[in-house]
């Protein structure tokens, strides 16, 4: 498929056209060289057998090579049971992303001391600095009307 121009309106057209697509101007003149050609017939299974086709090259096929085992194909990871780390109290241990944020950020953070597995002794230290910090916003000084 190629472009050609068209005889009336001079724009490129593809060549399997049977009219131009911009003027309508039919090409009876394109469709001579397919008829030229002869029709082969191709199948999905096999190679068309003309002379315009060469055959295509198929290499022999590679002689088996010897399996080889992976070095990790006989050790299996053993299944391990997880043990949950827990304080000596027996509490869940505060990470270390929350203890900064609640220092930082107590109105967001503190509300994850509300989970499951906290000792009471966490919950109080990290609501006690949230009240500490909105009892000092409450009493600092206001400036006097100018």
């Amino acid at each position: 498929m190629a472009l050609i121009e068209c005889y009336e309106c001079k724009r490129s057209i593809s060549s399997e056209a049977t009219a131009c697509i911009h003027c309508g101007a039919p090409l009876a003149d394109a469709q001579a060289p397919h008829a030229e050609k002869g029709a082969s017939t191709i199948s999905f299974g096999s190679l068309p057998r003309n002379k315009a086709v060469p055959e295509a090259f198929v290499p022999p096929p590679a002689p088996e090579r010897p399996k080889i085992m992976p070095a990790a194909a006989g050790r299996r990871r053993r299944s391990q049971p997880v043990e949950p780390v827990l304080n000596p109290d027996g509490s869940r241990p505060v990470e270390g992303w929350l203890k900064i944020m609640a220092f930082l950020m107590p109105l967001v953070f503190v509300w994850f001391l509300l989970r499951s597995g906290h000792s009471l002794k966490q919950r109080l230290l990290g609501f006690g600095w949230l009240a500490l910090l909105i009892l000092c916003v409450a009493i600092t000084p206001t400036p006097p009307p100018v």
